[in-house]
């Protein structure tokens, strides 16, 4: 998994700034709203190998939210909301 700088260097033009915002959504520990401005960014770019760059991150992210809320034994348990999420 490429980290949230190498995705920021690689991103297209039109990207760029909603990349760095999650950087810094990231550093601040605000991991559901980097989240959503990656699926943000996923949404709005051309299918390829960034945006599945950015698939990851956003996963991550939702991990990271989840660990934050429910503590670290909440990722091998299935998500509440049904919603597919990565489970380590």
């Amino acid at each position: 998994m490429k980290t949230i700088h190498e995705v920021l260097m690689t991103a297209p033009p039109a990207q760029v700034t909603r990349c760095k915002i999650a950087m810094v959504e990231i550093a601040h520990g605000h991991w559901d709203a980097a989240a959503l401005t990656m699926e943000d960014a996923i949404r709005e770019s051309e299918p390829g190998e960034w945006a599945l760059d950015c698939m990851q991150i956003r996963d991550f992210c939702m991990m990271m939210d989840r660990v934050k809320c429910q503590g670290i034994g909440s990722i091998g348990k299935k998500p509440e909301s049904g919603a597919d999420q990565l489970v380590i």
